[in-house]
């Protein structure tokens, strides 16, 4: 015979009383495991409060159920106490009010916290009402609020015009572009982008602005010309960024006049291609005064500059070693105008004192110009014009690691244009000669990798010296 389940278990017809008492149950349950507050208020005050409206105000169920409404009251901020005062008035005379409102209140530590009350009128004329800590989104929505005060003052005040663009019309503005157009807001919002733009440059920027959207290109700084209301054309610096504006892809572009900037920078350009031109009148004139000194070395060190110019270059030394490489090739041999001409001239073999003489031209020539404050180390690399790898160069005796790279290659293109050359006491070497020259002591007296390319030229390039 089957024993019949316990009641508890019969699901399909259970008796009134056990689902009233299984309902009861799990409202309590529901009721005091919520996160929300929950309390019931009678004539007399509190008459329920959960565990979650406890844990909000941080009193004990005890302290504010004993404790009437008083307690509660107090802790609303003082500023929200008349508003709800009113509402307690409006319903003693069964006024219709909107269910859910907002209070401020203090915690029993002194926390400030915004609760967000939704209360229902229930038999008894008690209310029950559903509590809501809502402090983190109100604080989160003021902090929001404030950033946007703060980027709109920021965009407005801006010295830099901000511009938003969409299908090729401007959507937004700010005051500064109409600074820097001198159109109107009003003419601006709304018109194509491209009215500002000369018709050359029109197509070059939309172009760019495609390949942008579909990812082809990452270009997002342009400097350019445009037109000003005045009909005069401003130079504007543009950087470009793609955002969304309304739901639909937007560029976003941060304009700033660089007009004057312009103007200073060819003010400049021109200032500079004069004192170029200064300078190099200057070094011709250094220049001949060595070749009015010592007429057989005529055109050495134009040659010499031209040779150590492409030597340097096809090493790839940047542009500011080769620039001051090229000036103190065209003067390394300034010191010999403290030579006597007789003994430049002197078409015998030196004595030791003469020799000493001569060899004394790169102290000279550096003495000369040290206190002159190039932008190179001019006066350096001709202080070491005449060092060698190995120490046995003068005047120093310095060896490799202590030459610097364009010394290095000035005395490279010096051996092998003064080899080639005419002088006084021999004959001119061939080419070949003073290649071979070279070959032999790279490593040891040349740096190799000057030598190597020094070779290159010649051999593969076909690069011959100058006349």
């Amino acid at each position: 015979m089957k024993k019949n389940k316990p009641p508890e278990y019969q699901w399909s017809n259970p008796d009134s009383s056990y689902l009233l008492k299984m309902n009861e149950e799990l409202c309590r349950v529901l009721v005091e495991e919520a996160r929300d507050g929950i309390y019931i208020i009678g004539e007399k005050g509190f008459e329920y409060v959960n565990t979650g409206f406890a844990r909000m105000t941080e009193f004990s169920r005890e302290e504010i159920l004993e404790s009437g409404t008083e307690l509660i009251f107090k802790q609303v901020h003082p500023d929200d106490r008349e508003m709800l005062l009113k509402r307690k008035e409006a319903l003693s005379r069964w006024e219709q009010l909107p269910p859910v409102y907002k209070l401020r209140v203090f915690t029993k530590s002194g926390r400030l916290i915004h609760l967000e009350f939704n209360t229902t009128p229930i038999s008894g004329g008690r209310v029950v009402g559903v509590v809501r800590d809502v402090t983190e989104q109100i604080n989160l929505r003021e902090q929001l609020k404030e950033r946007e005060s703060i980027s709109s003052r920021l965009i407005e005040n801006a010295r830099a015009a901000i511009v938003i663009v969409q299908d090729g019309k401007i959507k937004f503005a700010n005051k500064a572009t109409s600074d820097i157009f001198g159109y109107s807001l009003g003419e601006i919002i709304g018109s194509r982008i491209d009215a500002y733009l000369p018709e050359k440059k029109a197509y070059e920027i939309f172009e760019l602005y495609r390949k942008r959207l579909t990812g082809e290109s990452r270009l997002s700084h342009y400097e350019l010309k445009v037109h000003h209301k005045n009909g005069q054309m401003l130079w504007i610096e543009v950087d470009v960024s793609l955002i969304e504006y309304n739901g639909s892809p937007a560029t976003l572009m941060v304009i700033h006049d660089i007009t004057e900037r312009k103007r200073t920078e060819d003010k400049l350009k021109e200032a500079l291609g004069r004192l170029r031109q200064a300078f190099g009148a200057t070094i011709d004139t250094l220049n001949k005064l060595v070749e009015l000194k010592d007429p057989y070395t005529g055109g050495h060190q134009r040659r010499v500059a031209d040779l150590a110019r492409l030597i340097a270059t096809e090493m790839g030394l940047s542009p500011e070693q080769i620039d001051g490489l090229r000036l103190a090739a065209q003067i390394h041999d300034i010191g010999k105008i403290a030579v006597p001409s007789e003994i430049l001239s002197k078409p015998g073999k030196l004595s030791e004192s003469e020799w000493g003489l001569v060899r004394n031209h790169a102290q000279i020539g550096y003495d000369l110009l040290k206190d002159i404050d190039f932008p190179w180390p001019v006066a350096e690399i001709i202080y070491q014009h005449h060092e060698r790898l190995d120490g046995s160069g003068y005047p120093r005796g310095l060896t490799s690691d202590q030459i610097m790279i364009e010394a290095k290659i000035l005395a490279v293109a010096d051996v092998v244009e003064a080899m080639s050359s005419h002088r006084p006491y021999r004959e001119a070497y061939t080419l070949e000669e003073a290649l071979r020259e070279m070959e032999n002591n790279r490593g040891r007296l040349y740096d190799e990798k000057v030598v190597e390319t020094c070779l290159r030229l010649f051999r593969e390039k076909g690069y011959q010296l100058k006349k």
